[in-house]
């Protein structure tokens, strides 16, 4: 009985291990399952909130569009109008260099005298206004290049602006990016504001330069919005510590207190309905909060605002 006994027990004892095992196996297949769901979960939200920072990148620039083509607009005018006036000075000077051939002729074949000749090509001079020319054509061709660069500028900040950001951290300029999103926020801040920069020597630091670019994109906008007529924004680079720092500051509305704590939730917004998606700040906080770094905010109501953007000069871990 006593070996019957321990068989039984032994059975039982057998039949509990394998029914645990195969428990087990599928409490892990289970895991496995949900982990890859969660995973894949986690990768779509990811590429949404790439997405969705991409888009309210590519929404900026539409509503930038209107200034942006009036700063390209200005100086294609006066590029224009000089290569207008180049065409006009080239048949004067094509003219008379016909007829100093026909005066060279003339001399060749001894048809002139000395004192024809000095009148005919004082003639020929006054008509082309050769001296004038020689004084208008190199500055109008300078002008002309500096309006060239200006919208080579232009369609450069605003192409780096508008590229969407690879996924590895790039050792960038961070001046450069700074100053490059200044221009193609030129249009929106110089009806509003006078400004002032002062860019400190910085080392390169990690990055995703394109986010960053949204980011000063936002907060500049955002000070020449609180501006009600015609104010001032200061824009400074430095290095504090172990952090480059980008200030931008206006002497604009301010931002009473009770909502301080509140701009960067995700669509909170003091703009009218149909002026703002109440995105900006809070995917800001997100892209400064992704580089390691932080915002830093200090306002007083009828003085202004200061946001500081706070980046680590190495990658974090």
């Amino acid at each position: 009985m006593a070996n019957e006994d321990y068989k039984a027990a032994y059975e039982r004892q057998r039949r509990a291990r394998e029914k645990a095992e195969q428990l087990l196996e599928d409490r892990t297949g289970e895991l496995h399952e949900a982990h890859g769901s969660l995973l894949q979960a986690y990768n779509r939200l990811k590429n949404q909130k790439a997405q969705l920072v991409h888009n309210e990148k590519l929404a900026s620039i539409g509503q930038l569009a209107a200034g942006v083509a009036h700063e390209i607009n200005t100086p294609a005018a006066y590029v224009k109008g000089n290569v207008l006036l180049t065409k006009r000075y080239f048949e004067m000077v094509l003219t008379a260099v016909c007829d100093y051939e026909l005066l060279l002729k003339d001399c060749v074949a001894g048809k002139v005298t000395p004192e024809d000749i000095s009148a005919r090509q004082q003639a020929i001079k006054k008509t082309a206004d050769l001296t004038y020319l020689a004084e208008d054509i190199p500055e109008m061709m300078a002008d002309t290049l500096q309006g060239i660069e200006r919208i080579e500028n232009i369609v450069t900040s605003l192409k780096d602006f508008s590229r969407p950001d690879q996924a590895e951290a790039v050792m960038f300029d961070l001046n450069a990016c700074v100053d490059n999103t200044l221009k193609v926020a030129w249009n929106q801040i110089k009806y509003k504001a006078e400004l002032h920069t002062s860019f400190a020597e910085l080392p390169e630091i990690p990055g995703q330069p394109g986010s960053l670019s949204q980011v000063f994109l936002n907060l500049l906008v955002n000070a020449a919005h609180a501006i009600t007529d015609f104010g001032e924004i200061w824009v400074n680079t430095y290095v504090e510590k172990e952090f480059a720092v980008v200030e931008i500051i206006d002497n604009g509305d301010g931002i009473p207190e009770d909502i301080k704590t509140k701009i960067f939730d995700p669509f909170f917004t003091t703009k009218e309905v149909g002026k703002g998606t109440g995105l900006g700040l809070s995917i800001t906080d997100s892209i400064i909060k992704k580089h390691g770094g932080r915002i830093g905010l200090e306002s007083e109501v009828g003085k202004g605002t200061t946001f500081k953007v706070f980046l680590p000069l190495v990658r974090p871990d």
